[in-house]
């Protein structure tokens, strides 16, 4: 970038550091030519516009490329952290990838750097036209990748926490679990990660209420994402977005061996779930079905520490002649009918189809 001449600059600093008593004792004349000052920045305007619009093309195209596989997308994060934090250290970027090569080579540490290029995607194509409204059916079809390939449960214990007190071997990581490098990885703020640091877009991803930072983040993202855009034009798909929630939890919560972990999720966190889930479906113009569904949760878990929460707001719902919706629900997830999953219907109103899921990528 060419740079103003020494000259200019020091004239510049000293109208600008010019005593106060000078400056404000005589202003200089109005500008004559108004209508050109404008035109010029009106000029400069577009330009800039222009640029960041040329920046975020070329981003989006780089991205969408290396996302197409896991390999792909290890690679652009290990050229990122070459050209970021090993930029002046490169013999110690290539001890550091020698000595994690399992580590890179594993299916969850790929599958969470091509989801993560992913979700930087989504990010980078949010626009005045691809509002967080029109990204739903996407923002679903990732939160089913994310889910599908088991970033809601529990990293595997590392290698290390697994050698024996008699110094054995320790076995190599389950190809279908998540190692806790790659937890890491997904989890971390989009912004604070290297190929947006490389890329230096930082400045392009989205701010606010309706984009969760973090690519790991399950319920940060169909809170934001999904529920908060919904919430905001009273969208039927909503309750089918609890629904989606509680579908991935309940599978997360049945998924391992221990039954204890089963019975909390069922008598705790469903029902808490299931409350939120009515509240957002009377928030959106369906009361009737709304205190429906509170009445069949009051009759199921009478005993529940919230129930006198639920009967307080059940009360308030059958008293309420004003019609004055009740407020949005604040938290995650619930279900029509407790006794029974609930039914995904998000994805069957006018949704787009989801994407198919990233593919394990195979072991070396």
């Amino acid at each position: 970038m060419k740079l103003p001449p020494p000259a200019y600059i020091a004239s510049l600093l000293s109208i600008i550091l010019a005593p106060a008593s000078r400056v404000t004792a005589q202003d200089l004349p109005a500008p004559q030519n108004k209508t050109a000052i404008l035109q010029e920045l009106d000029k400069i305007t577009s330009g800039s516009e222009a640029n960041v619009r040329k920046r975020r093309a070329e981003a989006i195209s780089r991205v969408q490329s290396a996302s197409s596989s896991g390999g792909a997308a290890v690679e652009l994060y290990l050229n990122a952290l070459d050209n970021t934090r090993y930029r002046e250290k490169h013999p110690e970027f290539i001890d550091w990838r020698q000595k994690n090569q399992d580590c890179l080579r594993h299916a969850s540490f790929q599958n969470a750097a091509q989801l993560q290029l992913r979700y930087l995607l989504l990010a980078l194509q949010r626009s005045d036209q691809k509002t967080a409204l029109t990204q739903v059916p996407e923002s679903l079809a990732y939160l089913k990748s994310l889910q599908e390939l088991h970033f809601l449960e529990e990293p595997q214990t590392s290698s290390s926490a697994q050698k024996s007190n008699r110094g054995m071997q320790a076995p190599p990581p389950s190809s279908d679990k998540v190692i806790p490098e790659a937890s890491a990885l997904i989890k971390q703020p989009i912004r604070n990660c290297a190929v947006v640091e490389w890329f230096q877009i930082s400045d392009l991803l989205p701010e606010g209420k309706d984009f969760e930072g973090s690519a790991g983040n399950f319920a940060g993202i169909i809170d934001k994402n999904v529920k908060t855009p919904l919430r905001g034009t009273n969208d039927p798909r909503l309750p089918g977005a609890w629904d989606f929630q509680i579908n991935a939890e309940s599978a997360v919560a049945n998924s391992g061996d221990s039954p204890q972990k089963a019975e909390t999720f069922r008598n705790e966190r469903l029902p808490e779930l299931i409350f939120l889930k009515l509240k957002d479906t009377a928030a959106i113009g369906q009361p009737n079905r709304g205190l429906n569904e509170l009445m069949t949760l009051i009759r199921t878990y009478p005993s529940n520490h919230s129930v006198n929460d639920w009967i307080t707001t059940a009360r308030g719902m059958l008293t309420n002649t004003s019609g004055t919706p009740l407020p949005p629900a604040t938290a995650q997830a619930a279900s029509s009918n407790p006794t029974t999953p609930p039914t995904d219907t998000v994805t069957n109103a006018a949704a787009a189809p989801p994407t198919a899921p990233i593919q394990t990528p195979a072991q070396p």
